[in-house]
């Protein structure tokens, strides 16, 4: 067929007639809703003469600004407890469309694909899949989201993001409202502050919407962190601008890090000049990439460097030599130990090490030298007394078994709280004759290995066995799974030993104690200090003499000695009228 044929028979097709068209259309949309049996069949009849006179004819058209149209209309003949069931048969209607339409793999596409600026009403979410546990739930305020606001783009983006992961989160309805009503509290002050990237809130923001959820709801603070997390770690490419870093995204060695003591975020908020902040971004992204310290070294480095920043209204880069005096003679003014300032200053000496090798300074403007406290080598005595000790064994029944276990590792091996916390099922084996244990050190990035009681390792084979603790999993897990929290066996033991009152209250439990306990007793036993220095697990013998409460019983010893020879004890030299 040639094209003037072709558009020959095209024109002989008949015109339809309109009325046949609108009774077609009547009647596929009767056929689409009688195709529905779910929840609120009984009202879909005023709902289709709705849609009749409002030109809609299938239910995909059927959006939020048709449903307050509807309920307007319903105002003026149905009474509020009947109105509440035919606009939930508007949603249910709505949903089944959607649903029916197989969009659930959008399930899949990134958070904002489906993103538009516009009125969002939750049931009519775009992915079903993510508001089914929404079907019976009574309508709430936060089911609206007003994504058409003359504000910022990226922020709504972000709001969104932040919206989908509440919904794809498990838990239960309860905790879904709260997740709701916070994150919207927290839209609206970000919309009324005009604020345009959620990850680049400063201080002064924080601190504002702080006051306002302290007045409203103060569960509400907590969303600001959980959004920033969230996006933080949803990020296709790392933001290394955010203020706050979330470690879990950067996939760090295990080797760096110490889960018994985990660093969970670093956070750069607290600097509030723009130019300082990112500059300390940047030294802690070389820290983090290019060099092998434990994280928790970094971390501790961080907030040293970041306190004195914080004080700082000059750019770092551009700070004079006088300007650098008035902030390092404010530091000397700080009521803290030489060590502690020590610290401090070097942390800065490396900051800006790293700011002359990366040519943001051609010069550093203080010398550290002039700056360095002289430090007094002090030893304190902090060995458990033997009281003490009985007291505690004597009612260790009373704790969990996990604790209990915890508690004979410090106390009959003298570990760190840190190693105690991270054993995992293979650290305890048979060599010859002698029960071992070997345990990682995060500081010394090494193992050691030291022989234990007989007795211990029979208790954890029991434990092992009656926990299904294998190999590779943490011998005393947290709740899920990860390795025991430090802080809460600290704080676990502490509470205990206050309730009990050892040593007529006075005693406070400190895990580090042992550890001189145990290098006072070898030394005390006569074991060589470099042999303590290798059961303790550290590098240096200076290290180890710290950790030696030996001085009192040292003199003890000599003096008893001393007095034991004939002729040096007191009666006799009274006897023989010696000399004074």
């Amino acid at each position: 067929m040639d094209e003037t044929s072709y558009y020959l028979s095209e024109l002989s097709v008949p015109e339809r007639n309109p009325e046949e068209e609108l009774e077609e259309k009547r009647e596929r949309l009767l056929q689409e809703i009688a195709e529905y049996h779910g929840p609120g069949k009984g009202y879909t009849n005023r709902l289709r003469k709705f849609m009749e006179t409002n030109g809609i004819w299938e239910l995909k058209d059927l959006d939020y600004g048709w449903r307050i149209q509807y309920e307007k209309e319903l105002k003026k003949e149905l009474r509020p407890d009947r109105l509440r069931w035919h606009l939930r048969g508007f949603d249910h209607l709505k949903q089944y469309s959607m649903r029916k339409s197989g969009r659930l793999w959008a399930e899949r596409k990134p958070p904002g694909y489906f993103y538009e600026n516009c009125v969002l009403f939750l049931p009519y979410h775009p992915v079903q899949e993510l508001v089914k546990r929404m079907d019976n739930a009574q309508e709430r305020p936060d089911w609206i989201w007003d994504f058409s606001l003359p504000v910022s783009e990226q922020m709504k983006r972000q709001i969104y993001a932040c919206l989908n992961y509440f919904l794809k989160e498990k838990g239960d309805a309860g905790l879904l409202r709260t997740r709701l009503s916070a994150l919207q509290m927290f839209y609206q002050f970000c919309a009324e502050k005009r604020i345009e990237d959620i990850e680049q809130i400063n201080l002064l923001q924080t601190q504002e919407y702080q006051r306002v959820t302290e007045e409203k709801n103060p569960e509400a603070f907590r969303i600001l962190n959980i959004c920033r997390k969230v996006l933080f770690l949803q990020a296709e490419e790392i933001h290394w601008n955010a203020n706050v870093w979330y470690l879990e995204r950067l996939h760090l060695e295990s080797e760096r890090m110490n889960p018994a003591k985990l660093v969970v975020s670093l956070s750069f908020v607290e600097v509030t000049h723009d130019g300082n902040r990112r500059l300390l971004q940047k030294y802690m992204k070389y820290g983090l990439g290019l060099t092998n310290l434990t994280i928790n070294s970094l971390q501790s480095e961080m907030l040293d460097i970041r306190e004195i920043l914080q004080g700082m209204k000059e750019d770092a880069c551009e700070i004079t030599e006088s300007q650098m005096i008035r902030y390092l003679r404010q530091l000397q003014e700080q009521k803290i130990k030489p060590e502690t300032f020590n610290r401090k200053l070097m942390a800065l000496q490396h900051f800006y090490n790293f700011l002359l090798a990366k040519r943001y300074i051609f010069k550093i403007p203080f010398r550290v030298e002039y700056y360095l406290k002289k430090t007094m080598p002090m030893h304190h005595n902090r060995s458990v007394s033997q009281e003490i000790e009985e007291e505690i064994l004597n009612n260790l029944y009373q704790l969990p078994e996990h604790l209990r276990l915890m508690y004979l590792h410090l106390w009959g091996l003298g570990l760190r709280i840190s190693e105690v916390c991270r054993l995992k099922g293979d650290a305890y084996y048979i060599q010859g004759r002698d029960a071992w244990i070997q345990i990682y050190q995060t500081k010394m990035k090494n193992y050691k290995r030291i022989p234990i009681p007989w007795a211990l390792y029979q208790l954890m084979q029991v434990y092992l066995k009656r926990n299904g603790i294998t190999a590779d999993k943490y011998v005393f897990p947290n709740t899920k799974g990860g390795a025991y929290r430090s802080g809460t066996f600290r704080a676990q033991m502490i509470g205990w030993c206050k309730r009990q009152k050892f040593h007529n209250g006075e005693y406070l439990f400190r895990p580090h104690d042992y550890r001189h306990k145990i290098a006072t007793y070898f030394y005390d036993s006569g074991v060589s200090l470099q042999g303590i220095r290798d059961y303790l697990g550290h590098n240096y013998e200076e290290m180890t003499q710290q950790y030696i409460d030996y001085m009192p019983r040292k003199i003890e010893k000599a003096s008893q000695e001393f007095f034991k020879k004939q002729g040096n004890s007191l009666a006799a030299c009274l006897k023989g009228g010696g000399e004074e």
